[in-house]
């Protein structure tokens, strides 16, 4: 007769508290690391939007995403918008694309929109803490146009900065000036202050100031090349008023007070500025010795980024004579005739013929009718001088012989921004 035996149920339940063990202890050590490591990287990964706003100089800008259709009127206020946001200008539009960090009035892109062009902003990204050592984000995509970009010194962070064209990809990591042009043909970049790399046909090529690279379709990036020369030195005012020479105000009443005239920081940008508060008529001006023969250049264009925040008098006064911002060119004419050529601008008033006249009756220069912008608005005036003096029945400049910008009026606060005067060969 056989034995029964009957196994212990002991060592079972050491095998199940030996694997609820183990598995605690691997679980506490996975959330212990886990958690930890989750939270980091969200931390240092988690973004927020950048604050975009765009603003119509001139004409109107079309401004569109899947949610918003608008059209922008110049004099109208900023319009906020978010990434994956198209802004187009016609034949008479530009416009002007703000970014700047959250809570903060200080810029860390401005970007002038030209005629013609059509560009995408795709990401404007922040990390979402402070502690994040991540850097800020901007994309676009320029699908045909011109674009001119400005990347204040000031940054909290860095700032990385990339558009891409039909044909390149363009890197930008380090403050300073560019611009860039795109069609169905080609991509042109010129860096006029700063450092870039423009990519194509899976090329990079490293661009330094005062540098230019041309991309065609299914070809690498061309370059460096001779790029377009600003005839202006310290046109940004980034080393205060060196390479300008700064006149005393000039008063109509000796016991009135003088103006100001002083570069300052605004929104992370150096400003001149002008300044005053007083009775009867005051002046004020800079002017540049350029000396320059441009006859062999293509074009030259006068590129002035400025905002008028007041005024006392309607338009530029009752002669037409005291806008609050004046640009004047005096220059040789291809007979070697010396003339002067000047735009006035203004932010207040109704054209009048008899009080407020919409040019200087009193200036013996060559002009075309004064400009009005919005007051407190950034306005960018761009204009190809042989041109304009071509639109005038005047005959092209040979030489250029100096840059002048001129406050004037009673009651008046100007700042400037930048002036350029850029040659094409």
């Amino acid at each position: 007769m056989g034995v029964v035996s009957k196994s212990s149920p002991f060592p079972q339940r050491e095998r199940l508290a030996w694997g609820i063990l183990i598995g605690s202890f691997v679980f506490c050590l996975t959330l212990t690391v886990a958690v930890p490591v989750s939270v980091s990287a969200f931390i240092q990964n988690a973004k927020q939007l950048l604050p975009a706003t765009v603003q119509a100089n001139q004409g109107s800008v079309r401004v569109s995403n899947n949610v918003l259709r608008r059209v922008v009127l110049a004099g109208e206020a900023d319009l906020p918008i978010e990434p994956s946001t198209r802004i187009q200008t016609d034949d008479g539009g530009t416009a002007s694309l703000f970014i700047s960090p959250p809570d903060d009035s200080r810029l860390l892109v401005r970007l002038q929109i030209y005629t013609s062009t059509s560009v995408w902003l795709e990401e404007a990204s922040t990390p979402r803490f402070g502690v994040s050592d991540a850097g800020q984000a901007v994309a676009l995509n320029l699908q045909n146009g011109r674009l001119r970009l400005t990347l204040p010194e000031f940054q909290q962070r860095p700032l990385t900065f990339s558009i891409t064209t039909p044909q390149s990809t363009v890197q930008i990591n380090t403050p300073g000036i560019y611009s860039i042009e795109a069609n169905d043909r080609e991509t042109q970049l010129t860096v006029q202050s700063g450092a870039a790399q423009i990519q194509g046909q899976e090329q990079i090529l490293d661009l330094q100031p005062q540098q230019r690279a041309v991309v065609i379709n299914d070809a690498p990036p061309s370059g460096p090349l001779t790029p377009e020369q600003n005839l202006i030195e310290n046109g940004d005012f980034s080393d205060g008023l060196d390479n300008w020479a700064a006149f005393a105000w000039s008063l109509e009443l000796k016991d009135q007070p003088t103006g100001e005239t002083q570069v300052s920081t605004r929104d992370g940008e150096a400003v001149l500025s002008f300044a005053r508060t007083g009775v009867g008529h005051a002046d004020v001006r800079i002017q540049q010795s350029i000396n320059k023969d441009v006859a062999d250049f293509s074009s030259v264009r006068l590129l002035l980024t400025f905002r008028i925040l007041q005024q006392e008098l309607s338009v530029c006064g009752f002669k037409g004579s005291e806008c609050p911002l004046f640009v004047r060119l005096n220059y040789t004419d291809e007979e070697g005739v010396s003339r002067i050529w000047q735009q006035g601008f203004y932010g207040f008033g109704t054209v009048d013929d008899n009080n407020a006249p919409g040019a200087c009756t009193s200036c013996a220069v060559i002009q075309s009718s004064h400009l009005q912008t919005t007051l407190g608005q950034l306005y960018v005036y761009d204009v190809d001088i042989a041109q304009e003096l071509a639109r005038q029945g005047f005959l092209p400049p040979r030489t250029i012989e100096s840059v002048t910008i001129v406050g004037s009026g009673h009651s008046f606060a100007t700042e400037v921004l930048e002036v350029a005067l850029i040659a094409e060969e």
